[in-house]
């Protein structure tokens, strides 16, 4: 009895404080050993797992690569259209895909691995012809400031309606472009407002006269320290800022700017019957 309760005592003190304990630390014990005895065996179901997975994603994968090339086609077609509109004639956009091969990538019905991340099979890139003549290129590394503004514009008028992003903010997408297409531009960016809230950053009066609001940021220095006010601007306040956009405050200026809010209300409003 002596030597029993002693190896009890011996278990309790290396293995856990209760009899629950230990007996919970030997299953546990045992699970282990079984698992190193047929290390092998789950060795090889684990790879068969890994294969059937593999064999899945590149299904998948394939049938998500069939889709985006078909929705390829469809954007690159509404984005040459809003091109067109953005004075951009004769500019051409594409979307190219491209696999990478990879000793453990997915496997594909042609025998060949392909890299895969999250994403899919393939890595996608913007090509973009600026103007006719001129062969695709990779639009990152070639667009100008102001081509890159209504590209992306164009971008997203094209996929207004899928796109689930609820506000959109241009920070300066008059950047490289005069005041007749600033009109133009305007005026997309007013329709892109239908689908989405469109914040727009601008210092040409041109694009500002399309805003549904108006709003001018001021810095002031109160008590030494630097702050910020917005003020929504409307009627004459309104239509002094747009003057001043175009230079010193005179009656050529606020006719000008009387013109751009009347051309924009023209533009936006449907003909009453």
């Amino acid at each position: 009895m002596e030597d029993r309760l002693d190896l009890i005592h011996n278990l309790k003190r290396k293995y856990g404080e209760t009899i629950p304990a230990v007996l919970a630390f030997a299953e546990r014990s045992r699970e282990q050993l079984d698992a190193i005895n047929h290390a092998g065996e789950r060795i090889a179901a684990l790879e068969e797992e890994e294969s059937r997975l593999l064999s899945e994603l590149g299904r998948q994968g394939v049938l998500l690569s069939a889709r985006r090339h078909a929705a390829a086609e469809s954007l690159a077609s509404a984005v040459e259209g809003e091109l067109n509109h953005l004075k951009m004639n004769g500019a051409h956009f594409k979307v190219a895909f491209e696999q990478r091969l990879q000793a453990d990538g997915i496997p594909l019905e042609d025998g060949r691995k392909v890299a895969y991340d999250a994403y899919g099979l393939e890595e996608i890139e913007f090509l973009v012809a600026p103007n006719p003549g001129e062969g695709l290129k990779p639009l990152v590394k070639i667009a100008s400031g102001g081509e890159t503004s209504r590209l992306m514009l164009a971008i997203k008028n094209g996929r207004a309606r899928a796109d689930q992003v609820p506000t959109l903010i241009f920070d300066e997408i008059d950047q490289g472009i005069g005041g007749r297409v600033g009109a133009v531009v305007g005026k997309k960016l007013w329709e892109l407002g239908r689908a989405h809230q469109v914040l727009c950053v601008t210092h040409l009066p041109q694009l500002a006269a399309f805003g549904d609001e108006h709003l001018q940021v001021q810095k002031q220095v109160l008590e030494g320290r630097t702050v910020t006010k917005v003020l929504a601007l409307r009627g004459e306040p309104r239509l002094l800022e747009l003057a001043q956009m175009m230079g010193e405050v005179s009656e050529g200026t606020r006719r000008s700017a009387q013109e751009l809010l009347a051309a924009a209300r023209a533009a936006t409003c449907p003909p009453q019957a």
